[in-house]
């Protein structure tokens, strides 16, 4: 069954969907969406879900009946990415609708403090950001000045505590930290092993039995309640579905007994922190429900990078989290915008995570203040089916050894062609996604025209953002086996 066959499916589902307790309803909504006031923008991110991790993507092992829903109800992007193969380089340029390369933010926050690369690298990365300046001007930012309250609840990994939420234009900062991985998903939230984050400082309370992302979710629910009458952004971005891989035992064991029938996917526990998140999904948009405020809320749903191929199998798509092949940087993605969106619609143009930035500035209108050096394209030509969405190409720079992949390279999507760069060791890749997704026919050496064309596309663009580049290893030998970073 292909996506579109699935959403028709989907369609013809249930008329109610029961959500922890809760009955996630679907009300008729007005045709054209309320306008008493400024619109809510509800931002939820997910950390590492791949690109087919949902039961709208095409999973036929992972259960997302709220997700799927919610995707249902307005346009799914078959082709959208994530600015970086990586998380916090992608929350950062989601956060200033600006190209990593340009932020100087390529590689992600690691516990060291500095870039890893093994021994005998060809090439060091380059030394560049790991927090998001305050100079920056954030959506939380832009948006205050148009009336809104914000609140960032769950991830930030956008730098040290000078750099965290409350000092980047919001509100609200709940559990919100300079590390990227919670210690544990379970009460108290702390890993009495590790010197260097042994809790999450800014999540305080709860109880034993208490879960993460439920706890998360319970925030949120208090933030929209508490902000019910007045504009607000909710930047809810989920810890799951990132490693320690940690779930309630029921919701594990349920799915090791679906392994035993269903082979497509490997890892019982991240399944089940998949469902315990469409869970908690559905329990935020029932609270929408209930408040009267599902017509003035924009709620945009994806995913800060590619799936981790060591827990899920990315297939059709090639490899996964740290490099930039399909299964690194192409992200499930939906935006539901009651009145200017048709339900059930499917977009095929490529777009970016740094898109959402100009998105959301033109949603709120003039008294939003924006930032400069806005890479991001707007998306709402392609939501409402006004205007034209022009952009030539979609680029990245990711010069890092991940500890998944290990492959610094740079890329760039024009059209259908893709291309990539690798740097260590040198080549130069193309393929034709229209025509093989799963990368495995290279064409660089068949359409040399076309190579070239598109690394020199690729090359210019790096100097008109002024990247940080990486430079040679001096301690590079040929034949030398790699170390570990």
């Amino acid at each position: 069954m292909n996506r579109r066959d699935f959403l028709k499916a989907l369609g013809a589902g249930a008329a109610t969907l029961a959500v922890s307790g809760c009955i996630y309803s679907t009300r008729k909504l007005s045709a054209t969406g309320k306008t008493n006031k400024m619109p809510n923008f509800l931002l939820i991110l997910i950390d590492d879900l791949g690109w087919k991790d949902l039961g709208c993507c095409g999973s036929s092992f992972y259960e997302t009946p709220n997700i799927d829903r919610l995707a249902r109800e307005g346009m799914l992007f078959t082709n959208a990415y994530a600015a970086c193969p990586v998380c916090s380089p992608t929350r950062a340029s989601l956060m200033t609708g600006q190209d990593t390369a340009r932020l100087r933010f390529t590689g992600h926050i690691t516990a060291i403090g500095r870039h890893r690369h093994p021994r005998n690298s060809r090439i060091i990365p380059p030394d560049d950001r790991m927090y998001l300046p305050l100079e920056e001007v954030t959506i939380a930012e832009a948006l205050k000045p148009a009336g809104y309250v914000s609140a960032s609840i769950g991830k930030w990994h956008l730098g040290t505590e000078k750099y965290w939420p409350q000092e980047q234009g919001f509100d609200l900062n709940v559990a919100g930290w300079t590390h990227g991985s919670p210690p544990a998903y379970f009460y108290p939230y702390e890993n009495p092993g590790s010197k260097w984050n042994p809790s999450i400082p800014t999540l305080k309370g709860g109880k034993p039995g208490e879960y993460l992302t439920d706890r998360l979710t319970n925030e949120a629910i208090k933030f929209i309640k508490a902000n019910k009458n007045r504009p607000f952004f909710l930047y809810l971005t989920h810890y799951a579905v990132h490693t320690p891989l940690q779930a309630p035992e029921a919701l594990v064991n349920k799915y090791k007994a679906k392994l035993k029938t269903d082979k497509s996917q490997r890892n019982a526990t991240y399944a089940a922190m998949i469902e315990n998140l469409d869970a908690n999904v559905g329990r935020v948009l029932w609270t929408l429900e209930q408040l009267d405020l599902v017509d003035d809320t924009v709620v945009i749903f994806a995913s800060d990078n590619g799936g981790d191929a060591r827990v899920t199998n990315n297939a059709p798509l090639r490899a996964g989290k740290g490099c930039l092949y399909e299964g690194g940087i192409r992200v499930p993605m939906f935006v539901k915008w009651v009145g200017r969106v048709k339900s059930g619609s499917i977009c095929h143009t490529p777009v970016t995570s740094e898109d959402l930035y100009p998105t959301i500035m033109e949603i709120a209108g003039n008294q939003a203040k924006p930032g400069e050096n806005i890479d991001g394209k707007s998306l709402v030509p392609l939501l409402t089916g006004n205007g034209k969405f022009k952009r030539e190409a979609i680029y990245w720079y990711y010069p890092h050894y991940s500890p998944q992949a290990k492959q610094p390279a740079a890329a760039i999507r024009a059209g259908d062609y893709k291309l990539i760069e690798h740097y260590d060791p040198p080549k130069v890749e193309l393929y034709n996604l229209a025509e093989d997704i799963s990368e495995q026919v290279d064409l660089a050496e068949k359409i040399p025209q076309k190579t070239e064309e598109l690394t020199t596309k690729l090359h210019d663009w790096l100097k008109s953002v002024n990247a940080k580049m990486h430079t040679p290893n001096p301690e590079y030998k040929p034949g030398r086996t790699k170390q570990k970073t």
